[in-house]
């Protein structure tokens, strides 16, 4: 099938308001987490795009007026509008170009599907930045390949760019994010978990939930890709230890949904490779969402949490958190009876999945997709203080300068 013929197949199984939208220009980095996870669905989806490696100029003059955020990946779409965060961009891409569905049909798979990339965008992101950040060898290449990168089109030599780099990231994402000594080994070691975890879903099947990509997958590749499998040190690690990841990550960027042949064939999160997934969700990660969430209702800056595998002191009160424990309560609640009663008996030998009620983020609409293409305006003196510090990725637009 020649080129042309695989678009216009694209374009019928899409349908005409796909139309509008294309091509799409991504906006990300070639180190980024989320970068790789977005870029990994729209190769599968084979979705036109135009890759775009963002640089402060353009972070500052595009993305950050039109999202609210200097962060990546964010999507300007052929008809001026904007797509930001990978979660609900998902959902946006799921609707508007449905071919090659990565989404179970099924409530329930759904739900747990939703709250396993919650836990992998959220809770392993600790362990990806450690791993990055925390060994000399990988934070000197990193530092240096960011500063060539963002700083394209700044004037500042990349070596001090790349010193700027490695002090900010550390400590932002090391020693602001709850490391220190005697958490090191929890978040070294959540890596292993994580690789002997996957493992043993990966033994008997190419993908995490059967024989094709679904939601779970790009989930976790986000982390396993332009971190664990690339950065010198856990990249090491992967080789070594777990070559069936290895080789997954790899499956993971090939894949293509059109060269997916056969009948759909899904596992269920029965299978015993997701034990220490949903044990980790149940007993860390949700109740970290639950302390999170209390702390930011009382007005608190940071908090402590602690269970019986790891004691965190002063971790950061991430506001965005409020909203991804919201989205994700307001999924289960609009399970019908049987399938909550499903969820639960899943859930039953790690734990209860505890509701906080009356939950109101404030967040959701500066999470609804598309954006609304009119920039905001940005002086200069917000210009100058977005390139030296950036912004909090819980902070949007009308609450960082107000």
């Amino acid at each position: 099938m020649t080129n042309r013929a695989v678009k216009d197949e694209a374009d019928e199984l899409n349908g005409p308001d796909s139309l509008l939208y294309e091509p799409l220009r991504v906006y990300l980095a070639d180190v980024s987490y989320f970068s790789g996870k977005l870029e990994a669905l729209l190769r599968y989806k084979e979705i036109p795009f135009e890759r775009v490696n963002a640089s402060v100029g353009d972070l500052v003059n595009k993305v950050y007026p039109h999202t609210g955020l200097m962060k990546v990946p964010v999507v300007r779409l052929a008809n001026g509008q904007w797509l930001k965060d990978t979660t609900p961009m998902f959902d946006w891409l799921e609707s508007n170009f449905p071919q090659h569905s990565i989404m179970p049909e099924d409530p329930v798979d759904l739900f747990m599907s939703k709250l396993i990339e919650d836990y992998a965008d959220e809770w392993c992101w600790r362990s990806a930045m450690f791993w990055r950040w925390r060994y000399p060898e990988t934070r000197q290449l990193l530092a240096q390949r960011i500063s060539e990168e963002v700083l394209s089109d700044w004037p500042l030599p990349k070596k001090i760019g790349a010193w700027y780099f490695a002090q900010r990231q550390t400590k932002t994402f090391l020693e602001g994010d709850g490391v220190s000594s005697k958490t090191e080994p929890y978040v070294r070691n959540h890596y292993y978990h994580l690789l002997c975890a996957m493992k043993v879903l990966l033994r008997d099947q190419p993908f995490l939930l059967g024989n094709r990509p679904s939601l779970v997958d790009f989930a976790f590749f986000g982390p396993m890709f332009r971190h664990f499998s690339l950065d010198p040190a856990p990249a090491q690690v992967m080789r070594e230890e777990a070559p069936e990841v290895y080789e997954w990550v790899a499956r993971m960027w090939n894949v293509k949904g059109s060269g997916v042949k056969g009948r759909a064939h899904q596992s269920d999160f029965s299978h015993k490779g997701w034990h220490y997934f949903l044990k980790d969700i149940m007993k860390t990660y949700w109740p970290m969402l639950l302390k999170n969430a209390e702390a930011w209702l009382d007005g608190r800056a940071v908090m402590d949490f602690a269970n019986e595998d790891v004691s965190f002191s002063n971790l950061k009160v991430v506001h965005y958190r409020v909203y991804c424990l919201e989205v994700l309560q307001d999924l289960y609640c609009s399970l019908n009876k049987s399938d909550r009663l499903r969820v639960d008996t899943l859930l039953a030998p790690y734990g209860r999945l505890v509701l906080m009620e009356g939950l109101d983020s404030g967040l959701k609409e500066d999470y609804q997709l598309p954006l609304d293409s009119e920039a905001r305006p940005v002086n200069l003196l917000q210009k100058l203080s977005l390139m030296a510090t950036g912004t909090p990725w819980d902070k949007p637009f009308g609450r960082l300068f107000s």
